[in-house]
């Protein structure tokens, strides 16, 4: 026997429960997955800092804006949803992860993609070996520090 609902379940708008870039929803418990949930708070280190170190503003434009460098875990899963899908949809594209991704959703209407200028391909091209690099080097710490615990 189908259900009836009072209220149309999917009427095609977005889901306000979905943290953009990663596609993670937080479930009708109210929470992310525990699994979703760390791999939100450690991705999302890297990556706002890799925003905060390519905005040439100052710290206060930064704090004035919402960036941050890091997700604070004592926040619940709506306050980080909060944070963290504003940030994507203003500098979602400075994350090479997301830059596709971003642009696909953001940049709908332009039928041509933009050519960029040859100062604007290297920097960006620069942005990203710059975060691959702090990639690595978040990688290695992590693993120079485990084993040294050990």
């Amino acid at each position: 026997m189908k259900r009836k609902y009072l209220k149309r379940r999917n009427d095609g708008n977005p889901s306000m429960r979905k943290f953009k870039g990663f596609n993670f929803y937080i479930q009708c418990n109210g929470k992310l997955s525990q699994k979703n949930r760390n791999t939100l708070i450690e991705k999302s280190e890297i990556y706002l800092s890799s925003i905060s170190s390519s905005l040439s503003i100052n710290l206060e434009e930064k704090m004035k804006n919402g960036i941050t460098n890091e997700l604070d875990r004592s926040l619940n899963d709506y306050e980080l949803l909060n944070i963290w899908n504003p940030l994507y949809e203003k500098y979602g594209y400075l994350i090479p992860e997301f830059k596709e991704k971003w642009e696909r959703s953001f940049l709908k209407g332009t039928k041509e993609v933009n050519k960029l200028s040859n100062s604007e391909m290297i920097e960006s091209r620069f942005n990203e070996l710059e975060f691959r690099i702090k990639q690595l080097e978040l990688q290695n710490l992590k693993k120079w520090g485990l084993e040294g615990m050990g």
